[in-house]
Parts: C-alpha cells; sequence; structure tokens
C-alpha cells in the first residue's frame, strides 16, 4: 500500500501517499507548503523531483525529493496554523534522517528480522506518530473479530508477536499501550459487531444465556471460559470458511475436468 500517486503538484512532481485510504492534505494546500519551503532554501519547483507524505500516521509530515544542496536536519513550517515536518532526500543521495519515529522505521526494522507478518501487519492498519503505535484503519474496516480478514489475521500476528514490537518500542521510546488497548477491546461488543450478530444470537451460537452475555457485554467483564468459548466459535467460523472455498475449488475442477 505504499507510494501510491494523487495527482501532479504544479502539474508535473508527483505527489504521493501513503494510503489513498487514509486522508491526506489537498494537492492546493500541498503546493502552498512546499512553495514556500522552495523560497527559503532559493530553490524552484524545477529542484522538485517528488513529493511523498505519510499520510498514514500524519497528514503533516512530508519527504521530498529534489535536485539541489539542502541542510542536514529535519525541517519544521509552521503555515496556516499547522506546523509541518519536511524531511528530504537529496536525489541521487542520501536520505536525512526525521528526528520524528514513523511506522515506516518499525517496518524497516521488521524486514530485516524478516517478520513479514508484522510487516504486512503495519502497511496495512498500524501508524505511529512519534509517541505512540496505532490503529489506522477506518473503523468500518477495523473488523478484527471477521475470521479470515486482512484485520482479523494482522491482529492474530500483532499479539503473537507482541515481544518483536515491544523490542522496537524500546529501541525508539514509543508507547504501545494504546495500540494493546485498541486490539483487545470488549470482545463480546466488537465480535457482534463485526459479525453483524445480536448478544441473543451471539449467545445461541457459543451456548450461553442471553442474560449472561447480555451483563458481560455491559460490565466488561468476560470470564476467562466465556472468552475462550468466543474464540473457538470464531476458530470454527475460520475453519469454515476454508471447507467452503475448499469445496468451490473442488467443483471448479471437476467442471474443468469433467
Amino acid at each position: 500500500m505504499l507510494n501510491q500517486e494523487v495527482g501532479k503538484l504544479f502539474q508535473k512532481v508527483p505527489y504521493l501517499v501513503r494510503d489513498i485510504q487514509c486522508d491526506y492534505k489537498s494537492i492546493h494546500d500541498v503546493e502552498e507548503v512546499i512553495d514556500e519551503f522552495l523560497s527559503n532554501y532559493m530553490m524552484t519547483i524545477g529542484n522538485l523531483v517528488s513529493v511523498f507524505s505519510n499520510n498514514r500516521d500524519n497528514t503533516r509530515n512530508f519527504h521530498i525529493l529534489v535536485n539541489g544542496n539542502m541542510p542536514k536536519d529535519t525541517i519544521y513550517i509552521d503555515f496556516m496554523h499547522d506546523s509541518f515536518e519536511i524531511t528530504f532526500e537529496e536525489y541521487k543521495d542520501h536520505k536525512t534522517k526525521s528526528t520524528n519515529i514513523t511506522s515506516i522505521m518499525f517496518i524497516e526494522q521488521f524486514k530485516q528480522k524478516k517478520e513479514e507478518e508484522l510487516v504486512n501487519a503495519f502497511e496495512n492498519m498500524i501508524g505511529c506518530d512519534g509517541n505512540e503505535l496505532f490503529i489506522s484503519l477506518a473503523e468500518d474496516k477495523f473488523t478484527i473479530y471477521k475470521p479470515n480478514s486482512e484485520a482479523y489475521n494482522n491482529r492474530i500476528a500483532l499479539i503473537s508477536k507482541k515481544d518483536t514490537i515491544l523490542e522496537i518500542c524500546e529501541l525508539y521510546e514509543i508507547d504501545y499501550k494504546k495500540l494493546y488497548n485498541e486490539l483487545n477491546p470488549n470482545i463480546i461488543k466488537k465480535v457482534c459487531n463485526d459479525l453483524n450478530l445480536t448478544y441473543k444470537k451471539l449467545a445461541l451460537e457459543i451456548g450461553y444465556k442471553p442474560d449472561t452475555i447480555n451483563k458481560s457485554a455491559s460490565t466488561g467483564k468476560v470470564s476467562e471460559q466465556l472468552h475462550r468459548a468466543i474464540e473457538m466459535y470464531l476458530e470454527n467460523l475460520k475453519l469454515k470458511d476454508r471447507l467452503r472455498d475448499f469445496d468451490i475449488m473442488k467443483e471448479t475442477l471437476r467442471k474443468i475436468l469433467g
């Protein structure tokens, strides 16, 4: 999902964003910020190669590729009451290092460790604002209890490999508590929301009394036994989906070979 072009700045410079599903600054707004940046360093639009927005983490964070000599530190610009952070890369030269930590830095660490599941999870649903990790998905896509959904599988990876993530958090001094709170919501409410179930229907599916489900949902206190019952129910749904896919594949093959 990295580096998707959403238009041309000044009608010729590629404007790239990290995630087209997330909000990003309009071309007009970016042009005004970049124009101010260029004038401060006695450069013109001809020096611009491309502009990249890490909009998953922060719509005010930009990285630009330029032809020209630049200072060695991250640049901060106050524009229209917004503070923009601009890092830059001299064309065919080395990248400058931002003073702010982003989720892309986590992804690079995971790539070095060959943690492909974490690379995928961070690319698709995790952001970092320089202080803490958080879920960057839109609410309607945050279906962490919908078996076989991408969010469901990413959640499992994020929880099972928590120690690896905490290791990087410690390295960068990034807080992880918000992320893991978001990954562990009120399981009854979230499961019913993700699967479009009523509390009564969920109770029927897992063999519990509706009153027990209602009370646990309202108080947020879910016993270990009830939690396990819900997890087993989700695993069964996941298995049924896979068997259904297998049956479809078999039927398709039968028609081809028949």
